[in-house]
């Protein structure tokens, strides 16, 4: 069986009409993915990780994580201009590295969110049995149910959900932020580094994370209206909005609650909320909670399935998963496909392992774009609306920065990462 390549032909050079998704999302929509994507669970667990490893010098982390992302980010914002496609960093890695690279890249990318899943999943649940009752893992199929029927409906349909719903849940963190001000202590911030630079380099591994999910606007850049100008703006204004949120959430949170309690709470922000707002705002950060991971879980959803779709696509998966509805739009079986394997990730997986494993294929899938660009920009050429700034000294970092992030990610999620990519490379054995 040939496979095809990312122009539309087939490696042994014969043509087929590839299906197309339609480009239906605006700025705002693609804000909303990256944003949903990128908050997610982070703000409300990873706050209080980051204080217990630095101290109060988590603000700082967060700051340092920020730019690591950002180095990251200015490569996939260029790739995202010239490669405006669905699958996001696959697309890059299949139109310039060719099948091998583009299998590798995909397969990596498809199993990072879908580990990560779990952590979004589960965590949605746990929010929704202290409000309901309902079992944890109940909640967090009842979730993915949810978001499945959504994303059937379209593309349209899921990207004006998810802006409305991370509108809300924005709304509730700035709402924290806002009241909780005026009950911040200053001597919570004393001594400042309480752990040392040790202790920061520690959180800002940790809080790296909680910036993860800018990449899912490129993965549904097929599906973004004017991509040339609204895929680097919608890339590089949820880092930036995303900043402003964390800094000063976190900065009321270590304000109103000592670093040490902080860290070593199971629900940061609800045990800050309950310093100066009581029960009422425990219950109400629960609830912000609940609906900032259902936004997460959707755009999970959205990226997982363009990534299969592109994929099947080019012949790299099987192809049923590329079909395409022809009343939505969207591509329902690739949907279908990935949230039976979320449902198995929140169904059999525990929180530590599958951001183990998650997080360590996050971090290796930005390693293939990162060779995208430097190769195009060694050939020249190729102009487009964004280009990175500084390539030559950015670049480098941006790779020091991938592999520092890859040793971090502990024995088991290295493990459990190089297990999933040798089941790909079984599965692609096996398939040629």
């Amino acid at each position: 069986m040939s496979t095809m390549a990312g122009d539309g032909r087939h490696d042994d050079g014969s043509e087929q009409v590839r299906p197309q998704l339609h480009r239906a999302l605006g700025l705002r929509e693609a804000i909303g993915i990256g944003v949903g994507g990128t908050i997610g669970g982070g703000i409300f667990v990873l706050v209080g990780g980051a204080a217990g490893l630095a101290g109060p010098a988590a603000l700082l982390a967060f700051g340092l994580a920020f730019l690591a992302s950002l180095l990251i980010a200015l490569p996939y914002a260029e790739l995202a201009c010239r490669y405006p496609e669905a699958g996001g960093g696959y697309a890059f890695a299949r139109s310039v590295l060719g099948r091998r690279w583009g299998f590798l890249m995909g397969w990596v990318f498809w199993g990072a969110y879908l580990f990560v899943s779990g952590y979004v999943t589960l965590g949605f649940g746990g929010y929704l049995d202290a409000l309901t009752g309902i079992p944890q893992p109940g909640g967090a199929l009842g979730l993915i149910a949810a978001c499945t029927a959504v994303n059937i409906g379209g593309v349209r349909l899921s990207g004006q959900v998810q802006f409305a719903v991370i509108v809300l849940a924005v709304g509730g963190l700035l709402g924290f932020a806002v009241i909780g001000l005026p009950h911040v202590d200053a001597d919570n911030f004393r001594p400042f580094m309480p752990t040392g630079p040790a202790g920061i380099l520690s959180a800002t591994l940790l809080t790296f994370l909680a910036f993860g999910g800018f990449d899912m606007v490129a993965a549904a850049g097929e599906e973004i209206v004017n991509p040339q100008r609204n895929l680097p703006l919608a890339i590089l204004l949820t880092l930036a909005i995303v900043l402003g949120i964390y800094l000063l959430v976190a900065f009321v949170a270590i304000g109103t609650m000592d670093w040490q309690g902080l860290g070593a709470s199971g629900a940061p922000l609800r045990d800050a909320a309950d310093r100066f707002l009581g029960p009422a705002g425990s219950a109400a950060m629960a609830i912000i909670a609940v609906l900032t991971t259902a936004a997460t879980a959707n755009a999970v959803l959205v990226v997982t399935s363009r990534i299969s779709f592109a994929m099947a696509r080019d012949g790299l998966l099987p192809a049923l998963l590329a079909r395409i509805d022809t009343a939505t739009g969207a591509p329902t079986v690739a949907i279908l496909v990935s949230a039976a394997l979320m449902a198995l990730v929140a169904f059999t997986g525990s929180l530590h392992v599958s951001t183990s494993i998650g997080g360590f294929l996050y971090v290796m899938h930005f390693i293939p774009p990162l060779v995208v660009l430097a190769k195009l920009r060694r050939q020249g050429g190729n102009e487009t609306a964004f280009r990175m700034p500084a390539p030559r000294l950015l670049l480098p970092l941006a790779f020091a920065m991938s592999l520092a992030l890859l040793v971090s990610s502990g024995a088991a999620g290295i493990a459990g990462g190089l297990g999933w990519l040798a089941i790909g490379l079984l599965a692609d054995r096996t398939k040629r």
